[in-house]
C-alpha cells in the first residue's frame, strides 16, 4: 500500500474551505481504508491513468508527497513522466458545455441554484485546468481560471460566490449565498462564456 497527500495541501493554498486529499494505492479491495476519507486506485489503474495522460496523472506527479510506503518505496515516482496529455479540446468543450447547461438551469429553474452554481465553478476551473495543462503550464489550483495565462478577467466577488457554492455543495461548509449574489452571478455569466469560447476558439 502507498498512500499520498495532494491538492492544495501539497500547494500551499489551504485555507478555511480546505479539505485533506488523500490517495490510497492498493493491490487488493481493503475494507479497512474509507472511501469518504481516500481516493482509492488499483495498481493498475494508477499505472492506466499515466499511460493516457490522464489529468489525474499530471495532478498527481507534480504534486502528490508520499505519506506511507508498506515497502519503503515511492510507487508514483517509480512511474515516471505521464503520457502528454492529449485531449485538451474535447475536454475544454466538455466543461464548456456543462457550464452552458447549469448556467441555463440557474436562470430556468428555481431549485437547486447552489448545485447549479457549483457546476458552474467546477466548469470554468477544470477547463481552466485542462486549458493549462494542454499548453504545458499546468495549474490544478481552485483558482486556476485567474493563474492561466489567458486568465479570467472577472468580478472578485462573482468568482468568490461561484466558488463559495462550489464548497456549499460538496462540504456543507460556509455563508449561504444570497440571491443578490446569485442574480450578480446570472449577470456576469455571458463574459464567463464569452471567455471559455475565445479560449476553445469557438465564435
Amino acid at each position: 500500500m502507498h498512500i499520498y497527500a495532494f491538492g492544495s495541501i501539497c500547494r500551499g493554498e489551504v485555507d478555511q474551505g480546505s479539505d485533506i486529499d488523500l490517495l490510497a494505492c492498493i493491490e487488493n479491495d481493503n475494507l479497512s481504508i474509507s472511501k469518504e476519507k481516500f481516493s482509492i486506485y488499483k495498481y493498475p489503474r494508477i499505472t492506466e491513468l499515466w499511460q493516457e495522460g490522464n489529468p489525474f496523472s499530471w495532478h498527481l506527479h507534480l504534486e502528490s508527497k508520499i505519506i506511507f510506503s508498506s515497502d519503503n518505496n515511492d510507487f508514483i515516482k517509480s512511474l515516471g513522466t505521464p503520457s502528454p496529455y492529449m485531449k485538451t479540446a474535447e475536454d475544454c468543450a466538455k466543461f464548456r458545455e456543462l457550464f452552458e447547461q447549469s448556467y441555463e438551469a440557474l436562470v430556468n429553474t428555481k431549485t437547486s441554484k447552489i448545485f447549479n452554481l457549483s457546476c458552474m465553478f467546477l466548469a470554468t476551473r477544470n477547463f481552466a485546468t485542462c486549458y493549462s495543462l494542454g499548453n504545458g503550464k499546468p495549474i490544478f489550483s481552485r483558482k486556476s481560471p485567474l493563474l492561466i495565462d489567458e486568465k479570467l478577467e472577472i468580478n472578485d466577488r462573482v468568482f468568490n460566490t461561484l466558488e463559495r457554492a462550489r464548497i456549499l455543495s460538496t462540504r456543507g461548509y460556509g455563508s449561504m449565498v444570497n440571491e443578490s449574489e446569485i442574480n450578480e452571478v446570472i449577470q456576469y455569466a455571458p463574459k464567463i462564456y464569452k471567455w471559455l469560447n475565445r479560449l476553445s476558439k469557438v465564435d
